[in-house]
Parts: C-alpha cells; sequence; structure tokens
C-alpha cells in the first residue's frame, strides 16, 4: 500500500536548522522544527492547508518519519 503522505527535509531562511515538511494527500500540513534543538522540536501547521481531518495512525507515522529524517 502506498503512503499517503511524504517527507520533504528543506533549508527555509526563516529557520537556523533543518526542518522537515509533512505533505499528506499532496497538501503541505505542518513543519517540524529543531531551532530550540533535536529535543525540543515543535510542529507548526499551516493555516492555509484544505485538510481539516487527518486520519490519526496516517499523521502520527508521518510526525515519527518526519523525526526519524532530522535525527540523520
Amino acid at each position: 500500500m502506498e503512503k499517503r503522505f511524504q517527507i520533504i527535509i528543506g533549508s527555509p531562511l526563516d529557520y537556523e536548522e533543518l526542518v522537515a515538511y509533512i505533505v499528506i494527500d499532496g497538501e503541505h500540513i505542518a513543519l517540524l522544527d529543531q531551532d530550540e534543538g533535536k529535543d525540543k522540536i515543535k510542529i507548526e501547521f499551516f493555516d492555509e492547508s484544505k485538510i481539516k481531518k487527518i486520519d490519526f495512525n496516517v499523521f502520527v507515522e508521518a510526525l515519527q518519519e518526519a523525526k526519524s529524517e532530522l535525527m540523520k
């Protein structure tokens, strides 16, 4: 079964460290930022997302993979 989410690692100018974008069903939902340290990762949700409900298990799996990608 194909994953419903994608993790994109980026380095936007607004952040000192790398971030992980979470894309679910083609929509950018949130990003994980580690500017305060790898043990204090924050989730920032995008206001413009059209998705208002997300399957819990899909979201948790996406968060875990995004964090794992940032830890590399």
